[in-house]
């Protein structure tokens, strides 16, 4: 049954929801379903652990499904960027797929969008490995 996420509402009134994380495997695949802010704080660090985890277990497919990423700031990118580093340092790829035309043009703008492998959709992502 899915739960949605609780919901923060801080000092001034901004209503945030904490990222979650759906993880499933595949032949070997990993897919990471993010859902929420992808920020500085518990959000970015409970995306590293999670990663570090699937890499000390030995994996080396990772999909992470930005589909529902409503929000992305620099500590975020920063988390991509080294989940992608760390990936690619054990040997492993790291894809990122359904990047909304936001995300897209924030890295874009960043300069970083050459350093991801993206694909439209999840299943494209899969089919790629």
């Amino acid at each position: 049954m899915y739960e949605p996420p609780a919901i923060h509402i801080s000092a001034d009134g901004e209503v945030t929801v904490p990222l979650e994380i759906t993880q499933r495997e595949m032949n070997g695949i990993y897919l990471l379903a993010l859902r929420g802010r992808l920020v500085l704080g518990e959000e970015s660090s409970g995306f590293r652990t999670t990663v570090d985890n699937l890499l000390s277990l030995g994996a080396t497919r990772i999909v992470v499904n930005l589909e529902h990423v409503n929000y992305v700031d620099s500590a975020g990118l920063g988390a991509l960027i080294e989940a992608h580093r760390k990936t690619k340092a054990q040997g492993g790829r790291l894809k990122l797929s359904n990047l909304g035309p936001n995300f897209k043009q924030a890295l874009e703008l960043a300069r970083l969008l050459t350093i991801f492998d993206t694909c439209p959709t999840e299943a494209a992502a899969v089919a790629g490995f």
